[in-house]
């Protein structure tokens, strides 16, 4: 069983743990969770809390109208802070979509995470499937918006959209995102652009190749048939 996690730099040895967290925090729906989900399966070097999955409606004290707005991701991020703690070498990432959402309703997290060194925010636009298409393609069509985005990733693969059809290519997505990316240095991409791949970069650089490969070849088919 791995060790408790700490909340402070000066974490008694008995609750140091040898593993690099990473809290996520999706705006909801079934693709970002389900796909993030696998790399806790990868390597015994991370794990992957889905933010989603740690802390309920009920315990942010009251309600959201739209389950998916960028304040109500963020409040439940703070929730999850507050109940599990972070230290000082875990991350915390926000994965947001542009698609409804206003400039300065993203602009607002992306500044709270200037403020902390280990929090994130990696947006798509219009939308996720934007990251999960270049695992499978190089060049996006113009001007394709969220809903056609959306039917064209459920086709690449027989059966629809399965998160393990697509972890496969995690490389290659990283590598045709970030070429595409036409400002790495904003965190708003623009219209067909994806900064997910930064999250990407992130998770691979602490599970390494061999434990990537190794996952590949030893768990994912047996995790496919869950």
């Amino acid at each position: 069983m791995r060790k408790k996690r700490g909340y402070k730099r000066d974490t008694p040895e008995k609750l140091v743990r040898d593993y690099k967290l990473f809290a996520i925090a999706c705006e909801g729906g079934k693709r970002e969770p389900a796909y993030f989900r696998l790399f806790e399966y990868m390597s015994r070097k991370i794990t992957v809390d889905i933010i989603e999955d740690k802390v309920g409606e009920a315990e942010l004290g009251h309600k959201y109208p739209i389950k998916s707005a960028p304040k109500w991701v963020l409040d439940r991020a703070v929730k999850y802070i507050e109940k599990e703690g972070l230290t000082d070498e875990d991350d915390l990432w926000f994965v947001m979509d542009k698609d409804k959402w206003k400039d300065e309703q993203l602009r607002y997290i992306a500044e709270l995470c200037n403020e902390h060194p280990n929090w994130h925010i990696v947006i798509s636009n219009p939308c996720f499937e934007v990251w999960l298409y270049f695992h499978k393609k190089r060049e996006l069509p113009e001007n394709i918006g969220s809903k056609a985005l959306k039917t064209v990733v459920s086709e690449f693969e027989e059966g629809g959209y399965a998160p393990h059809k697509f972890i496969v290519d995690l490389p290659i997505a990283i590598l045709n995102s970030k070429k595409v990316d036409s400002d790495k240095k904003h965190f708003m991409p623009k219209p067909g652009e994806t900064k997910v791949y930064q999250l990407g970069e992130a998770l691979l650089e602490v599970i390494g190749k061999n434990d990537f490969e190794t996952f590949l070849s030893t768990k994912l088919s047996k995790l496919s048939k869950k």
